[in-house]
């Protein structure tokens, strides 16, 4: 199937798995030997996520200069205000395995419009898959159209990815999934995002996504019938100011039932304490 026929006549829609391929490109030829640095913030940063970054940047700001560019590794630019699109990339998400010259890291390109997610790509190129949205037109995987698992709302066999170190300890809500569900992550918030739309997770809880973790990966998501929602319930689309600057998000996202489902386990696991304090 061509490009015209997933994405429509948008340029924006077109360019973003451009970009995406480009990016995976630069990235393989850096791959088992990028050097890393850690930033002010305490992350891993590599010289390819840099380059990648300002190579994919240059030509963004080349054909759409009026648009809002923000890059994971720092500012791009300077982004005109209240641009109606906004380019949200982030070079290398899976920075600590790419360092550590192990596959499960991807490139990701997003488009928001009107701080909704429009267009959006993210291609692992280890495994040469490329993941593509564009609002109203679909998800795919390379030139495959994606659907969730139509899972049941009780599966006690579902299979789901969330972040890892818990920093304030493991709350009883996963502790409960652990025993219960199949655990599986690749170290890269998109690629797990994707894995739902492909049907092979049922749900993804991340406690500290960025708004560049998830740009590419939401429209795919939700383009193949997924839910994504703060781990309180609430849409992460649009987009909150606050997010936007780079505060972490609390995410859940799934297939309908097996989101529905986590939601009410976070819910009940977080009611759970606060009635034994109250109780005290």
């Amino acid at each position: 199937m061509s490009a015209d026929e997933r994405v429509g006549s948008d340029s924006r829609a077109r360019l973003v798995a451009d970009l995406a391929l480009l990016g995976g490109r630069l990235a393989l030829e850096r791959f088992h030997r990028a050097q890393v640095a850690i930033n002010r913030d305490e992350r891993f940063v590599t010289d390819a996520g840099v380059a990648i970054q300002e190579a994919l940047g240059c030509e963004i700001a080349r054909l759409f200069p009026t648009d809002g560019l923000v890059g994971e590794e720092g500012a791009i630019g300077e982004p005109p205000r209240r641009a109606r699109y906004a380019w949200i990339l982030d070079p290398i998400d899976g920075t600590n395995n790419f360092a550590r010259g192990m596959p499960g890291f991807a490139v990701s390109v997003g488009v928001l419009r009107d701080r909704m997610p429009f267009a959006g790509a993210v291609y692992d190129p280890v495994a040469r898959w490329l993941f593509t949205a564009c609002a109203g037109r679909g998800a795919w995987l390379n030139d495959r159209p994606l659907r969730v698992r139509a899972a049941r709302v009780q599966d006690d066999d579902a299979v789901f990815a969330m972040r890892a170190p818990c920093a304030a300890g493991v709350p009883e809500f996963v502790d409960a999934w652990l025993r219960r569900h199949r655990l599986r992550g690749v170290g890269s918030t998109a690629l797990h995002l994707c894995y739902v739309a492909l049907g092979a997770v049922d749900f993804v809880h991340d406690d500290g996504a960025s708004l560049a973790d998830i740009a590419g990966a939401a429209p795919v998501l939700l383009e193949a019938g997924g839910v994504l929602t703060t781990d309180d319930g609430v849409p992460v689309f649009p987009i909150t100011g606050a997010h936007a600057a780079g505060e972490p998000i609390a995410l859940l996202a799934g297939d309908p039932s097996s989101h529905a489902a986590a939601l009410r386990d976070v819910r009940a696991g977080r009611v759970a304490p606060s009635l034994s304090a109250a109780a005290r």
